[in-house]
């Protein structure tokens, strides 16, 4: 009887914080839903019900120039930090074990740096070399970032990647070329979309790295956001926040089909 009470009492306990953590999450995306149709120019007193925050959001040309910027950068960022951990983890399958380990961890390190650390040590960098800040400056600070972000996705699927494959294709009378565009890409296709994915998010999301590269204006869109701030949310900087989340929900359902498709059918 004791260990029945116990269980119920430890499944209840989890049930609890299972429900903070949701409401902790998705409370604050519920309220930002609800005011994003709000009457007021004060984002957060509620006066009505409006769409007027959608109306006036396609005339904010600032909002829609820095979403731009936003998603460039994020996109060739991601697109050469794939490339680049993709062609380290197929490098780094045939060195020792030994050092395969130490340039893993190598590799892997900004994952485990702070933010403010990587931000002063690349803004010093740039300064130090007399580069103009801009938009060539952001995206290679990303891509410092994001380069580990994509080995680590990526070396996990080229660990399972069947050498044999390559051989059998040059072995058709394919050229080396050839066999990776056409046997080896197609493989690793759902784990390089993944990876994409997941190094844009973090591209599109950054604030301090960019904030500390970016040099005068070249503002992206947490960065203007954060501008606009100081004068309280506005009901059209959360009915973009509704039409980016929606987009983000619609990329992370194409990131589960695509990771449930490389699971080996049982």
């Amino acid at each position: 009887m004791m260990r029945g009470i116990e269980r119920q009492f430890f499944r209840a306990l989890g049930l609890i914080a299972l429900a903070a953590a949701l409401a902790g999450m998705y409370l604050p995306v519920l309220m930002t839903f609800v005011y994003s149709f709000n009457a007021s120019r004060i984002g957060t007193v509620w006066t009505g019900f409006s769409l007027n925050g959608y109306g006036e959001l396609f005339q904010r040309a600032e909002l829609w120039r820095a979403l731009a910027a936003s998603c460039s950068i994020a996109a060739v960022a991601s697109s050469i930090s794939v490339a680049a951990g993709t062609m380290a983890a197929l490098g780094l399958r045939r060195w020792r074990p030994r050092m395969r380990a130490l340039a893993q961890s190598v590799l892997a390190l900004p994952l485990v740096t702070p933010d403010v650390i990587i931000a002063l040590s690349l803004a010093m960098f740039f300064s130090a070399l007399h580069v103009q800040q801009g938009w060539g400056t952001i995206v290679a600070s990303h891509c410092v970032f994001g380069i580990s972000y994509a080995f680590v996705v990526m070396v996990g699927a080229v660990h399972d990647l069947d050498e044999t494959l390559f051989v059998a294709a040059l072995d058709c009378g394919a050229t080396p070329w050839q066999a990776v565009r056409r046997v080896i890409i197609p493989i690793l296709a759902p784990s390089l979309a993944v990876a994409w994915l997941f190094v844009f998010a973090l591209s599109f999301d950054d604030f301090l790295i960019t904030f500390m590269t970016k040099g005068p204006g070249n503002d992206t869109l947490p960065i203007k956001i954060f501008a606009q701030m100081r004068f309280g949310i506005q009901p059209q900087t959360s009915a973009l926040f509704v039409v980016l989340f929606l987009a983000t929900l619609g990329g992370a359902v194409v990131t589960t089909r695509l990771t449930r498709r490389r699971e080996p059918a049982l």
